[in-house]
């Protein structure tokens, strides 16, 4: 006799699926793992989306911009309704995405989301990226009062 799979390991296996169809640009998959009352929060940009219809617009312009964006899950933790997973994104900027043209640039993208479920669909997601990390990628040129900004490229190492 099977045991059923704990709420925690279906969710750990809802959330393995979204990822997977947000990799494989898969609209109608992706969208198949989201709750209609879905609420999507990108800490970044500060944007906050409600419901399938919206997100699937979310993921459009993110798709034209990234066309082939892929993401890798680092680790992954879950307890109850709560998924929390670090991942790497990988994508090619080929689209125009917030006012910067392509690029043709190559990006890596640390992220962390942390995800809710019920009834084994996705209810909330909410990003936390560095979008500067992003946008220095792409070789945006940065100013601050007209003057212009050097932005570290690596490791920032102080000594006391």
């Amino acid at each position: 006799m099977t045991t059923p799979a704990s709420v925690a390991e279906v969710n750990v296996k809802a959330a393995r699926e979204h990822f997977a169809a947000e990799s494989a640009h898969d609209a109608q998959r992706t969208l198949a793992t989201l709750a209609d009352d879905i609420m999507y929060r990108v800490v970044a940009s500060g944007e906050i989306v409600h419901g399938k219809a919206a997100v699937a617009k979310y993921y459009d312009v993110w798709w034209t911009a990234f066309p082939d964006v892929t993401i890798e899950i680092k680790r992954l933790v879950a307890a109850g309704e709560w998924v929390i997973c670090e991942n790497v994104a990988t994508a090619t900027h080929l689209g125009n995405w917030l006012g910067i043209p392509p690029t043709g640039k190559r990006v890596v993208q640390n992220l962390c989301a942390v995800l809710r479920f019920r009834d084994g669909l996705m209810i909330e997601e909410t990003v936390y990226y560095d979008q500067l990390e992003r946008i220095r990628q792409l070789g945006s040129v940065f100013t601050l009062d007209g003057r212009p900004l050097k932005i570290p490229t690596g490791p920032v190492i102080t000594t006391s």
